[in-house]
């Protein structure tokens, strides 16, 4: 071989190589376009999320329409008129309960044995009654009524088998979502007073037997109890406090939250457990107290204080007793109030990063709760990948469960998503939160400045254009 062609050669392969090395800062300089990195702030105003917010009484339609939540309030009585026939129907029709779940509403429930009010009655079938007649016709402050002797056992064994087929009927779904332990004393509250103002709450041991079928009984629901029962808060049981707006009431209730303290009862007493982190692993619910006017709890003067003990509750939901929602009048400070209530999950990082040994990309997502309260329930969480012309190209399901949100201050999703030329210059990015049945969505609670953009209901957080 001669010296210029050997030359030649050289110059050959030098130029090979300058353009290999062209080609590869552009390969580089194209994907590395692909590469983002961005931050999103919470809204915490946003308030239309399901699970969370008012709970009107399931009957009131108007109020009903106006919120995610209904609150059912059933009785014994009308649950199981006749001995072992349940007015499934009933319960239906006077709950509008078929309404509410075409409307993808979901409800709190309470089933309850004894109702104080201005005639002496009873809450519990006759046909109970009559088996067992050990109970007390009382007449007290509280009003007038009847409570059962809630240790006989055959009330325990009749009351439980009603309870199971109730249980039956919502674990059928998923609409029930909160049930609030009632059975017990009056409203189900757990405490129950007699003529000479003894207690007539049954003994520890009878107590933890109720709770405990409750327990066994609803398998889709989270259950709450009126106060923090060891079994409750061993069971992982959360709370409600049915005297908002009674600040020196719910300050009691705050205070056996935070030190625990003991229940009396006609036997041994219950002992009651501090709570850590209340609202977050639990949910916390309740009522406004009928005590007060809602027009002085809500009123300049009371409303702060209102406010602040909503907010130390860390409460997700209040009902049945809310504000006038129709009312133009009450419109703020009801607004104010549900502010405070549930959660606020959002996405507060997206990183993106371009794959050149798999020709993928690497979607890492970073989710948050800024809310007061937890989310309880382990919906699924799913990526979705649209092209210029929005159709969708890659979804995946994410390795997350957002309860773990209410123990830890973030979670982190990482995704590998194929780099194809669909989405070479232009892709969108999106996130979705569903219920079990796919059609009900949680929405990101991200400050977009006012412009939120979906793609059908899948929320978008990044709309990527190549030299944008």
């Amino acid at each position: 071989m001669d010296k210029n062609k050997s030359i030649i050669i050289q110059y050959i392969l030098v130029l090979l190589l300058g353009i290999g090395i062209v080609v590869l800062i552009v390969h580089i300089r194209l994907r590395s376009e692909l590469n983002i990195s961005t931050t999103f702030a919470p809204d915490l105003t946003y308030t239309d999320n399901p699970l969370m917010g008012y709970a009107p009484d399931s009957g009131n339609i108007a109020q009903c329409e106006k919120c995610n939540l209904v609150f059912i309030s059933l009785s014994w009585a009308e649950w199981e008129p006749e001995d072992g026939v349940y007015d499934i129907e009933g319960l239906e029709r006077k709950c509008n309960i078929q309404r509410w779940k075409e409307s993808h509403k979901h409800a709190v429930l309470r089933f309850v044995c004894d109702i104080p009010g201005s005639r002496d009655h009873i809450d519990i079938p006759e046909w109970i009654y009559e088996k067992t007649e050990n109970g007390m016709h009382y007449d007290t402050e509280l009003g007038k009524g009847y409570s059962p002797d809630y240790s006989d056992p055959v009330f325990i064994e009749y009351h439980n088998r009603a309870l199971k087929k109730l249980a039956e009927y919502c674990n059928k779904d998923y609409f029930v979502s909160f049930v609030e332990l009632g059975s017990l004393g009056h409203w189900g509250e757990w405490h129950v007073t007699g003529n000479d103002g003894s207690t007539l709450m049954p003994d520890r041991s009878v107590c933890e037997e109720y709770a405990t079928f409750y327990s066994d009984s609803f398998v889709n629901a989270r259950l709450l109890m009126r106060r923090n029962y060891d079994i409750a808060v061993n069971g992982d049981m959360g709370f409600y406090n049915d005297m908002i707006g009674a600040n020196k009431d719910t300050e009691e209730w705050l205070n056996w939250i935070k030190e625990g303290g003991n229940q009396e009862t006609s036997g041994e007493s219950i002992e009651l457990l501090p709570v850590n982190g209340l609202g977050r692993r639990q949910p916390v619910g309740g009522e406004f107290t009928s005590s007060v006017p809602m027009e002085t709890m809500l009123g300049s003067e009371e409303i702060g204080d209102v406010l602040s003990s909503i907010t130390s509750s860390n409460m997700t939901f209040i009902g049945p007793m809310v504000p006038d929602l129709i009312s133009k009048d009450m419109s703020l400070a009801a607004e104010s109030v549900i502010r405070r209530l549930g959660y606020r999950i959002y996405v507060s990082e997206l990183n993106t990063r371009y794959n050149y040994s798999g020709n993928n990309i690497e979607l890492k997502l970073t989710f948050k709760n800024a809310g007061n309260a937890g989310f309880y329930f382990d919906w699924p969480v799913t990526v979705h990948i649209f092209d210029r012309d929005k159709k969708q190209i890659f979804w995946e399901g994410l390795n997350i469960d957002l309860r773990d949100l209410n123990s830890q201050d973030e979670i982190t999703s990482v995704s590998m998503i194929p780099a194809t030329e669909s989405i070479r210059d232009e892709y969108y990015i999106g996130v979705s939160i569903v219920d079990y049945t796919g059609e009900e969505n949680v929405n990101l609670t991200i400050d977009s400045g006012g412009y939120d953009e979906y793609i059908d209901d899948v929320r978008i957080l990044y709309h990527h254009v190549k030299d944008r």
